[in-house]
């Protein structure tokens, strides 16, 4: 029971107040008067005690209104009232219980009748609040129990005092295997930030932040944690308690958002690397190609073949860039999958240390695949390239190419990929292997484990990102000090067959006067396509951009037969000025060229839905050139009436 119990004693007859507080008075209660109702109200108001003893009959305000008022208050509801009356009938314990009184002492009474009575109630109010109290703690660890968040309290010295469901999920110890075991050594908290936590906490009482901790099972979570310390009455530090919530999925969607977001980066860089260089490669390709025809020094010609060779694999690389960063399809014809393995062999054999052995297994009889040239060279040269890094000075590269069918269940945990025949590349190699904690992120954008300034971590998921549009996928299996194996599958079509090239190109297409209108913002594309349709018979105008293209043509609209116009271009682009044109003149002829190609698909629908039928992409070759304008030239004289 509680000690010292207050008492207020509520009688407008004084005589009565002194004979109640006689005789409770030297049995360990604190005794409170009151002369009235009102009286008794804004004493209870004030201090609320612990019983009430009400008598019946007062002035003005009776016993039963005081009951009444006191049990609408919410501080003075559950305070037990006793009320003492001289009426012994039933109509008056009825009124006094509808009031709220839970006892009645009748006068007369006896000295140890009253003190039975108060103890009896007082003790019956303590149980009752005492349960009262349990109920609310088990209602209050009921909530935190259907709490998401790992909620947990710990001693002084880190032990263990609560552990709700919501930490037995986010970390898989049950509360029993965790109590008075210590945070620090159970979720492998990380000394220096353990420390921090302990300090910031002496301190300022509050820490806040991101923590890693691990899990029963031994994963690594990232979690945001809220800490509090917890002070007694006295304000003596008493225990900590830790809000914590996973973020780990938010922090791995944020780092996929992040990358995402440096790839759109990338792309856009890319694009306007691509149009550069294009423009740049453009005058090389065709210049090496006029100046072809002017020498038969066998030294010269070896050179402009050096020189036509390196524009070629930089217009390769170009479309590599772009293929990664905008996700180009490309053209996808038939392949022979040995010659694709051929030309990266000799490349690697060039250019990797002669003392790596690459060594090749193939078949004659390797079904055709579908696909683009320049994006499987680069797949099979990423892998080639991974495997010699792999390596170091010495060891064996092997390259295989074989026909597998792939049944349904082989194919079916790998998206978009269909049972049938394949190709299967294999590219193996005697490195240092894989460690298992690492061959889960090799295919991640930016994860590598190569030294700064030594890896992009773009290799392997171009590689997966190509294999993937191609309808295919890639398995890898790795030994640490045995090294790995990547084996790539692609669909393939064994009733086609790849197309063969023309045993010898025709001749090329000569002018007969028409006079070409070609509008680029690159004067050396300008100068270099000048001198070489004038030398094949044509004549030239030129325009350095859309607006002077308008005036050169309004200038010269009745001999222009064809108009050749960048896409890209200031001020007024390609598009705008071919608008102008078919309003100007709707017969006439159209090549757009473009330093991105296929990788600006809106303006090259805009051009088709205005009849542009011919398209050039960055760099060509003098021959694609004029092969396009012998076509597109002569169909418009064998079509005219």
């Amino acid at each position: 029971m509680i000690p010292y119990p207050t008492v207020l004693v509520v009688d407008d007859v004084t005589a009565n107040r002194e004979t109640l507080l006689e005789l409770l008075d030297s049995k360990g209660y604190r005794i409170v008067e009151a002369a009235s109702g009102p009286e008794a109200l804004k004493l209870a108001t004030e201090s609320p005690p612990d019983l009430v003893l009400l008598d019946v009959m007062m002035p003005g305000m009776d016993g039963y209104e005081v009951c009444r008022r006191l049990r609408a208050e919410a501080i003075l509801a559950e305070v037990p009232v006793i009320m003492i009356t001289a009426l012994d009938d039933e109509m008056s314990r009825l009124a006094g219980i509808e009031a709220g009184a839970d006892d009645f002492i009748t006068k007369p009474f006896h000295g140890a009748e009253l003190r039975a009575r108060v103890r009896t109630i007082l003790r019956l109010n303590h149980y009752r609040r005492l349960m009262g109290a349990q109920e609310r703690i088990h209602e209050q660890a009921t909530l935190l129990d259907q709490a998401r968040e790992a909620i947990i309290v710990t001693s002084l010295d880190d032990s263990i005092i609560y552990w709700n469901k919501g930490a037995e999920n986010t970390f898989g110890w049950s509360s029993g295997e965790v109590l008075g075991r210590r945070t620090f050594e159970l979720l492998n908290v990380d000394p220096a930030k353990y420390k921090e936590v302990r300090e910031t906490l002496a301190v300022k009482d509050d820490w806040q932040g991101e923590l890693v901790k691990t899990t029963k099972d031994g994963r690594q979570i990232i979690v945001e944690v809220r800490c509090t310390m917890v002070r007694n009455i006295h304000g003596q530090p008493k225990s900590i308690l830790a809000i914590n919530t996973d973020v780990t999925e938010k922090k791995q969607l944020e780092a996929q958002l992040l990358r995402t977001q440096r790839l759109e980066s990338i792309g856009t860089l890319a694009s306007g690397i691509a149009h550069d260089l294009n423009n740049i490669l453009a005058p090389i390709l065709m210049a090496s190609s006029l100046l072809r025809e002017e020498t038969a020094n066998a030294n010269s010609l070896s050179l402009l073949n050096i020189i036509e060779s390196s524009a070629e694999r930089g217009t390769d690389i170009v479309k590599q860039v772009l293929t990664f960063g905008r996700g180009v399809q490309g053209e996808r014809v038939l392949l022979d999958p040995k010659h694709l393995l051929r030309d990266v062999t000799k490349m690697a054999k060039g250019t990797f240390p002669k003392t790596i052995n690459i060594v090749t297994r193939t078949s004659n009889d390797l079904w055709p695949i579908l696909g683009d040239r320049t994006q499987l060279h680069q797949v099979i040269l990423n892998l080639c390239v991974n495997a010699r890094d792999a390596i170091g000075e010495h060891g064996t590269i092997t390259l295989a190419l074989e026909n597998v069918v792939i049944e349904e269940a082989a194919a079916q945990p790998h998206s978009g990929a269909k049972a049938g025949p394949h190709v299967v590349l294999e590219v193996r190699d005697s490195g240092s292997g894989i460690p298992p904690e690492v061959i889960e992120k090799i295919f991640d954008p930016f994860f590598t484990t190569k030294e700064l300034g030594k890896g992009t971590g773009l290799g392997l998921s171009t590689v997966l990102g190509i294999v993937k549009s191609h309808g295919g996928w890639v398995n890898v299996e790795s030994e640490v000090g045995r090294g790995t194996t990547f084996r790539v599958s692609l669909p393939a079509s064994p009733d086609a067959a790849p197309k063969q090239a023309d045993a010898e190109a025709g001749p090329i297409p000569r002018g007969n006067g028409e006079l070409i209108l070609v509008v680029d913002d690159e004067a050396s594309i300008r100068t270099v396509t000048e001198t070489m349709l004038t030398r094949h018979g044509y004549r030239v105008v030129m325009a350095r951009d859309g607006t002077e293209a308008i005036a050169v043509f309004v200038q010269h609209r009745r001999e222009i037969r064809l108009v050749s116009t960048d896409v890209m271009m200031p001020q007024m682009d390609g598009v705008a000025l071919v608008r102008v044109l078919k309003r100007l003149e709707p017969t006439i002829l159209i090549v757009a060229t473009s330093g991105l190609g296929s990788t600006a698909p809106r303006k090259s629908e805009e051009l088709k839905e205005l009849g542009v039928q011919h398209f050039l992409t960055k760099p060509f070759v003098v021959e694609k050139l004029l092969s396009t304008l012998g076509q597109i030239l002569s169909s418009q004289t064998e079509g005219a009436p």
